[in-house]
């Protein structure tokens, strides 16, 4: 057996050899590209940025510790029976490469001094309190809505908030909070609009199941050219339980089961009428309302060219509804709604994958009709994170179309207000490390722009959530107020941002009723 051998370096060697390692890494460092070589769909070969390596970087994290402490209380008694995080199974329609890194990195901790933005926020000083903003700080163009909630008392009518947005209001979150708080303040109860087909695990206010071959129609139909018109409605959506253009002469049978949910408030279970939009069928069909296995109303539906509403009133609190419908031809089925008689609904509207520029596109006398028969009087617009992950170094063309869409709304009833809430923060992982994607206040500046020249009113949610560098602080809680996909808020963090930005509308609520008082 052969001995073996070892060789000697003198340490002068071993140095150049390091040196020389070193040196031909800075030369690859520099001249690779900084965005990496795609391998594949799911793939990047990156090199590391050598001055990421030798220079301390400031990785401070947005200090949230003033925020936690004002929300103490809904984060862990207001909640209790909202602890299930409905995302937790979903897949985002942004896609994440956070989760896959997450497992083997240490926790992070909250900075002691907050990386301030370059622009200055609009919290009140020493307050949490992230204040609404206007165009030319004129906060009357909110006032018609405003009155609106000042005179339910006397006017008895059901007014509308239609509340769309992105996947980071699916499952109702951010919305639920707000349509309990303002039902108590202002009356009302139920969970308001919803399509009859939804995305699977979308809505957790109420447990909704479907028998029959339901289909369900979106922009994407339109795109698609499944459709052969632009009818979507407020919902931006459609079902049906039998295929478009059917004249085969069979009978089709679709049935929508509603059942209460046990992890949500309690106005939201209990409503007195039930409503479903329709219209557009060939051909008659029979709505049935049953509940259980007793069938409460049945009615014959003539074919229709518009429009309609097809009503129920419902006298004592039901744990369960079914509506069924037959017939050899479906209506487009726009919404179902579960409200009470009077006072103010707020319907969760999630599109997910939608940056809010696709209204225009859809038929606007008819969106325009269903307006006016749902009483919309406030539209909340919250978009933006499936703008992040693809930056751009300019964003007015962002900042046009969303203009488009926000007069085009506020063009269709003449006392409509609308709400801009703009991008949350959203933090990508560089080098091991969770920050805030460079374009986010990009985006969240086209969004207030079009919001101003608009008319609307702007809520900036990044700033709320404490600016730059704060999504790994809301991650990073205990309990977590955002999830680790570093884009959404878990159920907690959703009340807590929702009661920040419902405390800022009724603070010029409140304004405006003084103002009234010394006017008169």
């Amino acid at each position: 057996m052969k001995a073996l051998k070892f060789i000697y370096m003198k340490p002068y060697k071993i140095l150049l050899y390091l040196i020389s390692v070193f040196l031909v890494l800075s030369i690859l460092s520099f001249v690779f590209p900084k965005e990496g070589i795609r391998i594949n769909n799911n793939l990047f070969l990156r090199f590391p940025d050598i001055k990421s390596l030798v220079v301390p970087q400031d990785s401070d994290y947005a200090d949230i510790s003033e925020i936690l402490e004002y929300h103490q209380a809904e984060i862990t008694e207001n909640i209790i029976n909202l602890s299930i995080d409905t995302l937790k199974n979903l897949k985002d329609s942004v896609p994440s490469v956070a989760d896959s890194l997450t497992a083997d990195m240490p926790s992070d901790t909250i900075a002691d001094k907050k990386e301030q933005d370059v622009l200055t926020s609009k919290k009140k000083p020493g307050s949490v309190l992230q204040e609404l903003e206007y165009p030319d700080n004129n906060k009357n163009v909110l006032y018609p809505f405003f009155n609106h909630l000042k005179n339910l008392n006397q006017s008895g009518e059901l007014i509308r908030v239609l509340h769309y947005g992105d996947s980071q209001i699916e499952g109702d979150r951010i919305s639920s909070y707000i349509r309990n708080e303002l039902q108590k303040k202002f009356g009302g109860s139920g969970i308001g609009m919803f399509a009859p087909v939804i995305i699977k695990g979308t809505n957790i206010s109420m447990d909704l199941s479907l028998n029959g071959s339901w289909e369900r129609y979106t922009m994407q139909s339109i795109k698609n050219g499944n459709i052969y018109h632009k009818r979507l409605g407020a919902l931006m959506s459609f079902g049906r339980f039998a295929p478009i253009n059917s004249y085969d002469n069979n009978m089709y049978f679709g049935e929508i089961n509603l059942h209460k949910s046990n992890i949500t408030y309690l106005r939201t279970r209990k409503f007195k009428q039930c409503r479903v939009f329709y219209g557009y069928n060939e051909r008659p069909f029979i709505a049935e309302l049953k509940y259980k296995e007793n069938t409460l109303d049945a009615e014959l539906i003539a074919t229709s060219k518009q429009l309609n509403t097809l009503k129920w009133d419902i006298d004592v609190t039901l744990e369960e509804i079914t509506i069924s419908f037959k017939g050899e031809d479906s209506p487009d089925i726009y919404a179902i709604a579960l409200d009470d008689h009077a006072g103010i609904a707020v319907d969760n509207i999630p599109l997910r994958g939608s940056s809010g520029t696709d209204f225009t596109k859809t038929d606007l006398a008819f969106l325009r009709s269903m307006y006016q028969k749902i009483n919309a009087k406030l539209i909340i617009m919250q978009f933006g994170v499936n703008l992040v992950p693809y930056a751009v170094d300019d964003y007015s063309y962002y900042e046009k179309q969303f203009y488009k869409q926000l007069k085009t709304l506020k063009g269709l009833r003449p006392d409509i207000c609308i709400i801009v809430i703009g991008v949350s923060d959203m933090s990508q992982n560089k080098y091991g490390r969770f920050i805030s994607y460079s374009n986010i206040v990009k985006i969240r500046e086209a969004q207030k722009n079009a919001a101003f020249k608009a008319g609307c009113a702007f809520w900036d949610m990044y700033e709320a959530m404490g600016g730059k560098n704060s999504m790994p602080a809301w991650v990073n809680n205990n309990p977590p107020l955002a999830r680790t996909d570093y884009t959404h808020f878990t159920w907690k963090g959703s009340v807590v941002i929702s009661k920040m930005f419902y405390e800022a509308l009724m603070q010029d609520y409140n304004e405006y009723l003084k103002n009234e008082n010394n006017n008169n």
